[in-house]
């Protein structure tokens, strides 16, 4: 889905700029956004990259992601623009070089961290914030994290949304505020919180928490107030001036969810879909269609589900009919930022044109001897993963296969390489290379 996010009143907070730490690293005049440097001009770059340099691989913060035993990434705590990796902890904002590994800037975020240890421990949870958002013209970068206020007299403590704005290149703090949760969506105890920055437009910026509930707020970019807040609904992207997300207040049945869409500004229900769900997955695509994955609360049979975003109303569907307990959804999905969302549950995958609807192709496909390989990531018309026989890279629109042999299946990729998983399943970035194969 669209993000325009226009430039942002710089208000610096004197306590986010006196501790912040800005690399050397400008922006140069004919740099990508995004915090690129003088360097770029010279790295490979491709879009999309269909082979890593494997050997020229440099190490990452361990706090870009967490794996399982399995090697398989339950948490992002990262997002890739060009050659920057924006990494948010618990109480920092870190901007790292792709194809150095070196930290850039970083800067502190105001507030006690809720829950210090999200990305640490023994345990491999899906909790903690959710990865940067980076504007579309990549200077701004904004994070949101669950911090835990200090109660003061007669006042209790409370939990609350820390909402960070900076400069992406430098790492200057442009504005911060903070949202108050109610102790109804939190239990009272930040521990297990996911916070996120859905969207961000020059109207509003549209962040979640999410715990024993969850709830929204709208900011206002310009001074910081909270245009609306709701709870029981968690956004889960922004298309025009609508906000969409799913709905736990169903007056129907407490135990339902739905989809729901918001006005942007003024937070007013537009329109309701996906009704009489037991779960729903809004995925973030193009601004032509809402897509959303939902699992039916009678039957538990999964539909996917792509929504006019203006009225609601259903411009296609696919349906599975699922044993409870055999899987709920056909998801999860990806959108590569182009016009197609891949869906990669767990016995298949499918590709679908975000624009319409249309299926485009699937695998397995035993008539043309074909496996469907584990699905990393997507991005820019290609599809990332890997199959016993190794990674391998799709054509996002047709299924074919790009390139047998890339070197790596990243979980992130950018123009200038990817980022993945090394044998003991840390973070890892691989730059880009030229192909052995003649279709670059």
């Amino acid at each position: 889905m669209r993000r325009n996010l226009i430039a942002i009143p710089a208000l610096i907070l004197a306590l986010a700029l006196g501790a912040c730490t800005a690399s050397g690293g400008g922006d140069k005049k004919g740099d990508q956004a995004g915090g690129g440097s003088s360097k770029n001009s010279t790295a490979f770059k491709a879009d999309p990259p269909l082979a890593f340099n494997t050997v020229a691989a440099v190490k990452l913060p361990d706090t870009a992601l967490r794996a399982n035993l399995g090697g398989e990434v339950v948490s992002r705590f990262t997002t890739l623009r060009d050659r920057t990796a924006y990494i948010v902890e618990p109480a920092l904002l870190r901007s790292v070089d792709l194809l150095t590994g070196k930290q850039k800037w970083q800067l502190p975020i105001a507030g006690a961290p809720a829950d210090p240890n999200a990305q640490h421990g023994p345990f491999v949870n899906n909790v903690g914030p959710r990865p940067p958002l980076l504007s579309d013209d990549g200077k701004t970068v904004i994070v949101a994290v669950p911090v835990t206020e200090p109660g003061a007299g007669t006042t209790p403590s409370h939990q609350a949304i820390s909402v960070l704005a900076a400069n992406s290149d430098t790492g200057r703090p442009k504005w911060a505020t903070k949202v108050a949760v109610s102790d109804a969506v939190s239990g009272g105890d930040g521990n297990g919180a996911i916070t996120s920055v859905v969207a961000a437009t020059d109207k509003a910026v549209i962040v979640t928490y999410r715990n024993d509930k969850a709830t929204t707020a709208a900011i206002n970019p310009s001074d910081q107030r909270i245009l609306w807040q709701r709870d029981q609904y968690e956004a889960g992207t922004v298309t025009g001036d609508l906000v969409v997300g799913i709905d736990a207040n169903v007056a129907e049945n407490s135990s339902m969810v739905q989809a729901t869409a918001l006005d942007l500004v003024k937070g007013d229900q537009r329109w309701v879909g996906a009704a009489r769900s037991s779960q729903v997955t809004i995925v973030p695509a193009n601004s032509a269609l809402v897509v959303v994955d939902r699992a039916d609360y009678g039957s538990g049979d999964a539909d996917l589900l792509f929504l006019d975003p203006k009225t609601g109303q259903q411009k296609a569907s696919y349906f599975k009919d699922r044993a409870f307990g055999g899987g709920s959804t056909l998801g999860p999905c990806q959108y590569d930022q182009r016009s197609v969302v891949v869906c990669s549950p767990f016995e298949g995958v499918t590709a679908y044109d975000a624009t319409s609807g249309k299926q485009l192709w699937q695998l397995p496909d035993k008539a043309a001897n074909r496996v469907a390989p584990g699905v990393t990531a997507v991005w820019h018309g290609a599809v990332y993963g890997s199959t016993s026989n190794g990674p391998v890279i799709l054509d996002a629109l047709t299924g074919k296969d790009r390139s047998a042999s890339p070197g790596a299946a990243p979980h992130w990729v950018s123009e200038y390489g990817g980022i993945g998983l090394d044998p003991q399943g840390a973070p890892i970035a691989y730059p880009a290379r030229p192909s052995p194969s003649k279709t670059q």
